[in-house]
């Protein structure tokens, strides 16, 4: 450009989402998960805050820089999302100061936290709720398509909603 070479990226960071060369969303969900550990390090296991005060810490801040933008990158790999699924259950443990034979399952109906794919999917059907009543016909044009097959090996966001529940979220 101008008689300058630009530098091949492998990754690139716009409005918030680290992108790859195939949207893999690896790099973007890592990302999150260290800035997310990073806010629940601060909660501490021993804290005196209310479980009250502590969840709604995990939802203003936490599950907030988890789940960004989460209608894109949704239908990553479930190795991927269970990163930060990972990390919910590492709070809800730590919120409730749980011992280590108690379900998952349980902390999250005590907590009455859904699962972050259940919360990921949820977002996703407001978007494309929302963007398929648009006035602008381009948004219009952009979520109205049809899915491909669940076995298809392209993946693209509308998959999503159509994926049946983890176990997780399937207990819960």
């Amino acid at each position: 450009m101008l008689d300058a070479n630009i530098p091949w990226q492998r990754n690139y960071k716009y409005l918030g989402v680290t992108l790859d060369k195939n949207l893999h969303f690896r790099d973007h969900i890592e990302r999150v998960r260290n800035t997310a550990l990073f806010y629940k390090a601060r909660l501490g296991r021993k804290s005196k805050l209310s479980r009250r005060n502590k969840r709604t810490i995990y939802k203003m801040c936490i599950r907030t820089v988890m789940t960004y933008a989460s209608p894109v990158f949704a239908h990553a790999a479930p190795k991927a999302l269970h990163r930060l699924q990972v990390i919910q259950n590492q709070f809800c443990r730590a919120a409730t100061d749980a011992h280590w034979c108690v379900r998952n399952s349980i902390l999250h109906r005590d907590l009455e936290l859904p699962t972050i794919s259940k919360y990921m999917k949820d977002a996703s059907k407001r978007f494309f709720d929302i963007a398929g009543s648009h006035p602008n016909a381009l948004l219009r044009a952009a979520v109205d398509y049809q899915p491909p097959h669940p076995t298809h090996l392209i993946r693209r966001p509308r998959n999503v909603l159509t994926d049946p529940p983890d176990a997780l979220t399937a207990a819960v």
